[in-house]
């Protein structure tokens, strides 16, 4: 007995090591020596490793000595089940051939990434069982983003300050990434900058800002009135910016728009409350009327700042030069428009997910295989596009949605789909309620829960891989129980 003990603990200090390195790993997301030991060319984040060492040594011990996992658990889990049958009842369906690509291959690797991303939650939102394990996360956390922000400084230096990356700074890139340094835009440690958007939105501006709603740091020292948390939430803002993520700034928009939301209602309030005071009798007549008015005048303050956001955008990036130049008289007014944006791909493979989602609704076509009906679901307009007809007749790869939410509806049907946005709400209704508790760093993970699902709103229409650990590693962090003692034999 005392020797099983004695191995267990053993084990916790081993996974209190791959903890660290695995947060410390999270801003890397394709190293190329991964890449070759995963077999994959896009996803291959070494932290994938890390957690899988995790579930080894940790996690299934951890569920043998009967320890708990979270409620919101169960329907990832269903979930899990849910496309799994959808995969299996693909199999009695005639799915068409393309570039001789094995489909059960295809979308027994498709599983495999969904696995991926549900044993980073759930060693995630097992893991942390305390608040001691919580402010040593989130000062990991920090550390690891100093470093991406350092590299990231540099390639602002480098591009902006003289106009190219030198030799050594490419060298260090093809360490850590499989692709090269971006013109104009920053990637930091990612592979592409639409990738470090999606980490910065996933992981590190939810907790920084909602740290820095709550006043709370990991770190005692200050700068002044500075947190360490406030610095870097600045400094992840203007790296936000400087990646020319359009998607990004959707999805850290939508964050400030939940903040938008409150302070509304509470601007209505107070408002209200200072005219009641002065006009007593008429504030109470029309006091419906009164908040109304009030309501469409912040309403319409908010618009005139959205337009000069967009105005301004539409000055810097040279995408975004025909923002405002919309015309009916085109031929699919609204493909050609998005094109005009470079935006036009991503939306025909929304389009071609949704058209064969509409051909299978109920369980969809089984994961991994929506690029197999592709040729038949695009539109006519997309084949006008240069990309698509490359990506089609001139390479080897299977093409992919581009959406979560096309590719939840395409693979998994209103079944998968329906089941995943449960999951969700179980999990906003828990964030919800974490974010009344004051004074600990519980509400700081509740807040930055309701954060990252308001920003996967939008990066839901970026990122389709479930491999991606960033969402589910931030959703793993706000949904732990930190109060709750584990039982374990």
């Amino acid at each position: 007995m005392d020797e099983r003990k004695d191995l267990w603990l053993i084990a916790q200090k081993v996974a209190d090591i791959l903890w660290i390195i695995m947060l410390a790993l999270l801003p890397i997301t394709s190293m190329p020596a991964i890449a070759r030991l995963l077999g994959s060319d896009t996803v291959a984040a070494p932290s994938i490793l890390v957690v899988f060492c995790l579930l080894l040594i940790w996690f299934i011990p951890y569920l043998l000595r009967r320890g708990r996992m979270v409620k919101e658990s169960i329907p990832l889990l269903v979930f899990v089940i849910a496309a799994l049958v959808s995969t299996l009842l693909a199999n009695f369906q005639v799915i068409p051939p393309y570039k001789d690509i094995p489909y059960l291959s295809n979308s027994v690797e498709a599983f495999m990434t969904l696995l991926i991303g549900v044993v980073f939650f759930l060693v995630t939102s097992s893991y942390l069982r305390d608040e001691k394990k919580a402010i040593l996360t989130l000062r990991v956390i920090n550390w690891s983003a100093m470093v991406m922000f350092l590299w990231t400084a540099c390639q602002v230096v480098a591009w902006h300050g003289f106009g190219h990356y030198p030799a050594w700074m490419f060298d260090l890139q093809g360490l850590i990434s499989s692709r090269v340094l971006y013109r104009q835009r920053v990637n930091g440690l990612a592979l592409e900058p639409s990738w470090f958007a999606h980490q910065l939105n996933m992981v590190y501006l939810p907790f920084w800002l909602a740290a820095t709603i709550k006043g709370f740091s990991a770190f005692k020292k200050r700068l002044g009135f500075l947190t360490v948390e406030n610095i870097l939430l600045m400094i992840g803002i203007a790296s936000l910016f400087l990646t020319l993520s359009r998607v990004g700034w959707l999805g850290f928009l939508l964050m400030f728009t939940f903040l938008l939301v409150k302070l509304h209602s509470y601007l209505v309030r107070r408002v209200s409350a200072a005219l009641e005071k002065k006009q007593a009798q008429v504030a109470r007549k029309h006091e419906k009327r009164l908040r109304i008015g009030i309501s469409i005048f912040f309403m319409i303050v908010y618009v005139l700042i959205i337009a000069i956001a967009l105005y301004v955008f539409s000055k810097i990036d040279p995408r975004m030069e025909s923002l405002f130049d919309f015309s009916v008289g085109k031929d699919n007014p609204i493909l050609a428009y998005v094109s005009e944006l470079s935006f036009g791909e991503r939306v025909v493979y929304w389009l071609a997910g949704w058209n064969v989602f509409s051909e299978h609704p109920l369980f969809g076509v089984g994961l991994g295989n929506a690029g197999f009906y592709f040729p038949k679901a695009i539109t006519p307009y997309g084949w006008t596009l240069i990309e698509v007809r490359h990506l089609t007749y001139r390479t080897s790869i299977l093409l992919n949605v581009k959406s979560l939410w096309a590719r939840l509806l395409a693979e998994t049907g209103l079944v998968g789909f329906a089941i995943f946005c449960a999951w969700l709400y179980s999990l906003g209704r828990k964030f919800v309620q974490k974010t009344e508790i004051k004074g600990s760093i519980q509400g700081v993970c509740g807040l930055s829960g309701v954060f990252v699902l308001c920003a996967l709103l939008a990066e839901g229409f970026s990122i389709d891989s479930f491999a991606m650990p960033y969402m589910w590693v931030a959703l793993g962090l706000a949904a732990a129980d930190l109060a709750l003692p584990a039982r374990e034999g």
